[in-house]
């Protein structure tokens, strides 16, 4: 019978980083010891817990699907160690956020130097990710989601409401004839199924209208530049492009109605630490 008081918690941490870099050498390499010492941190975790954590071959090394298993289970409890010992040392200046990546490339970073001038001190690391729900990120400090409206929200912190309308650029619009018949108006699809879109054309009372897609891109963010080209009409939040609405590259379709397609969801690690603190003050504030 395997004894779990003999793992090591360093030889865990050591097995963590190999497995992100997929190399003993690169591991060793990150951790400032030699390749030997990782392997026998690993051999030596291995024999203590019973199980083939890697299948090696030549130089490289895979995770199993018990190492698979394990990563998966150890690297949250890894986190909240780590930023356990750093608020102990009160060394913490980092915080790593996740973001959907239309929000934090529209939205976010050009609200990040007024941050900045606030804490010059504190280093905001992005992560970014393009589906929606809860995507689980063991290194992220601070997350925010993305769930339509069909989707559940319970005991989550809203942060924003995505209430869009349709945009198009004035160049477009000054060719349109009659702005009240959708189906003339080419429309820009960025998510499976179009469900924006339905969903949208459903709450305005309008659901037999065949909308004519002129495009089909799989990020927001293109879809928009799409738009600001003269492509067609897009879905989207004033606060997503306020700077393209102030500089008159995109314009609201006129007779049309905002509609509630979604959520902005608040998630934080614990322990939280004063970076995360700071970080997560200061972007309720800027709302």
């Amino acid at each position: 019978m395997q004894n779990s008081d003999q793992i090591s918690l360093n030889a865990v941490r050591v097995f963590a980083v190999a497995a992100e870099y997929g190399s003993l050498k690169l591991a060793a390499a990150r951790l400032g010891v030699t390749s030997g010492a990782v392997s026998r941190q690993i051999l030596n975790l291995e024999a203590a817990m019973g199980v083939q954590l890697f299948s090696r071959s030549n130089n490289a090394i895979h995770l199993t699907d018990a190492g698979g298993t394990f990563l998966r289970q150890a690297s949250s409890g890894l986190h909240i160690l780590s930023r356990s010992v750093e608020a102990a040392m009160g060394g913490e200046q980092d915080v790593t956020v996740q973001f959907p990546t239309t929000l934090a490339t529209r939205w976010l970073i050009p609200l990040l130097n007024g941050f900045k001038k606030r804490w010059p001190d504190v280093a905001v690391k992005i992560e970014v990710n393009n589906g929606t729900g809860l995507i689980q990120n063991p290194r992220a400090d601070v997350t925010v989601a993305y769930f339509p409206i069909s989707e559940s929200v319970r005991n989550a912190e809203i942060l924003l409401e995505d209430r869009s309308r349709p945009y198009l650029s004035p160049s477009l619009l000054s060719q349109i004839q009659d702005t009240t018949v959708l189906s003339s108006i080419p429309a820009l699809q960025c998510t499976s199924s179009n469900w924006d879109w339905k969903t949208w054309l459903q709450e305005t009372k309008t659901p037999n209208v065949e909308l004519q897609f002129d495009g089909h891109f799989d990020l927001d963010d293109v879809a928009l530049r799409a738009a600001i080209a003269g492509m067609g009409m897009v879905l989207a939040p004033e606060f997503i492009i306020r700077d393209d609405l102030d500089a008159g590259r995109l314009c609201a379709l006129p007779d049309t109605s905002e509609v509630l397609l979604g959520r902005y969801t608040l998630h934080t690690s614990t322990p939280m630490s004063a970076a995360s603190n700071v970080f997560t003050k200061w972007l309720k504030k800027a709302l």
